[in-house]
């Protein structure tokens, strides 16, 4: 794997430099013990699914709405990332969007669907991520169908088949141990000024 992505020590300088709040800093902390730890036991790309889960989120630096995706490509792009990345990036958001559906919530023409298996672990990890708080699929589909989303809600289910699948045990299940919670919002704790 190419070694021009960047570790967590840059990804949480380029969330500082591009003016990323405490919070925001404090979720992409939590997606990344949830996407590495599904990464691990789905034998992923570890050092691109460390960097995409850092920075999926880079872009709510300048937005908070649905365009935090196309504006986080552009940050990405402007920093000349690896595009393998840039499409965690673009990819992140609600279990994907189709092109049509991503025209019709105004992000710019393209294809925001993972398809890979690092894209995918990113993608489910940051909807199984509140603010902080590490929620089981039913809590995750729940959320993703009061904001609106039904569609994606149903492809979340199937991602979730998938990757449970692929790690030999139920996403739920590997993330259901308390000390998966403690440990991840222990170590995201000190990331955080108070």
């Amino acid at each position: 794997m190419s070694s021009t992505l960047p570790n967590e020590k840059i990804c949480l300088e380029i969330l500082k430099q591009e003016g990323c709040s405490d919070k925001v800093v404090r979720h992409v902390c939590v997606v990344n013990f949830v996407a590495m730890t599904l990464a691990k036991a789905c034998g992923a790309n570890l050092e691109l699914v460390n960097a995409g889960s850092w920075l999926h989120d880079v872009g709510r630096s300048r937005t908070h709405g649905v365009k935090h995706v196309s504006e986080g490509v552009a940050i990405a792009r402007s920093r000349n990332l690896p595009e393998e990345l840039v499409r965690v990036i673009s990819t992140h958001v609600a279990a994907g969007f189709t092109e049509d559906e991503a025209a019709a919530i105004g992000l710019p023409p393209g294809d925001y669907m993972p398809s890979s298996l690092e894209e995918k672990i990113v993608c489910h990890s940051d909807n199984l991520v509140g603010d902080d708080d590490i929620m089981t699929l039913q809590e995750a589909v729940e959320d993703l169908e009061v904001r609106g989303y039904r569609t994606t809600a149903s492809r979340m289910k199937v991602m979730h088949e998938e990757l449970s699948a692929r790690c030999g045990i139920d996403i739920d299940l590997l993330l259901e141990d308390s000390e998966v919670r403690t440990k991840a919002l222990k170590r995201c704790a000190a990331y955080i000024s108070r």
